[in-house]
């Protein structure tokens, strides 16, 4: 049997048509108008087509929200903030893959040397804060993860102090609804159903209404649609709202 033939490469216009998409339909009067390019790099990204960051991030710097310098570069912060918390969802080699492409055609003058995490430390108040955050995620359901992960205590460790504590629960850049929007997305895209059935949950849990929920996993599915993935396996957000 011969190999299959890939699917042809979409071209930087199908990405800009999807761009523009994703913002025509994303819920941005009532989630935000700054968070459907966080939950496209992060489906591009996690469906292994992170070498349309950059023509994201020249679309982005096109509108006129982004003529100023400070405004390229708080922008740089944010997308960055959402790669490196794609690191422990998708891997770190996409997420590099994305930012040095994005830093190649990234002018001098918008550079951004900000360094978020200097002095982090592996310490109580580290792992207490992304208990907080969990706490918010999962709620009563975090019991059940706790007792399974008792005989695999290294992962109990991992998502405790490094997943949540580390990445995840570092609001400074990315609010608490950004973070979410960047897990969900960087999860589904990989057609997960058990995490994506946990952090459609938590997306309601922290306010994103039931429509607005669905309409983001539409963007979503949108976007596997452009990078040739199948999301044949994840729940939708009527099928987890019993339990929100």
């Amino acid at each position: 049997m011969g190999k299959a033939q890939p699917l042809p490469e979409p071209s930087e216009e199908e990405a800009v048509a999807l761009f523009n998409a994703i913002e025509a339909k994303f819920p941005s009067k009532t989630v935000g108008n700054d968070k459907w390019y966080l939950i496209t790099i992060a489906a591009l990204c996690g469906g292994s087509k992170p070498d349309f960051a950059p023509t994201l991030y020249k679309h982005l710097v096109s509108k006129p929200e982004y003529a100023s310098s400070d405004s390229r570069k708080a922008l740089m912060r944010r997308l960055r903030e959402a790669l490196v918390k794609l690191v422990p969802l998708i891997g770190v080699c996409k997420c590099l893959e994305a930012i040095f492409d994005i830093e190649a055609i990234t002018r001098p003058e918008d550079k951004d040397y900000s360094f978020s995490r200097e002095g982090w430390q592996c310490d109580e108040a580290n792992r207490n804060r992304g208990h907080a955050w969990q706490d918010r995620i999962y709620l009563h359901n975090q019991g059940k993860i706790d007792e399974t992960l008792s005989s695999q205590r290294d992962f109990d460790w991992l998502s405790k102090n490094i997943t949540y504590g580390l990445y995840l629960s570092d609001h400074t850049i990315l609010n608490d609804v950004d973070t979410e929007l960047v897990v969900l997305s960087g999860i589904m895209i990989q057609n997960l159903p058990r995490e994506t059935h946990w952090h459609l949950r938590g997306t309601r849990r922290i306010g994103i209404s039931n429509s607005d929920t669905e309409t983001i996993q539409q963007c979503i599915e949108t976007v596997a649609d452009f990078c040739g993935v199948c999301l044949n396996k994840v729940p939708r957000v009527a099928d987890i709202e019993h339990e929100v």
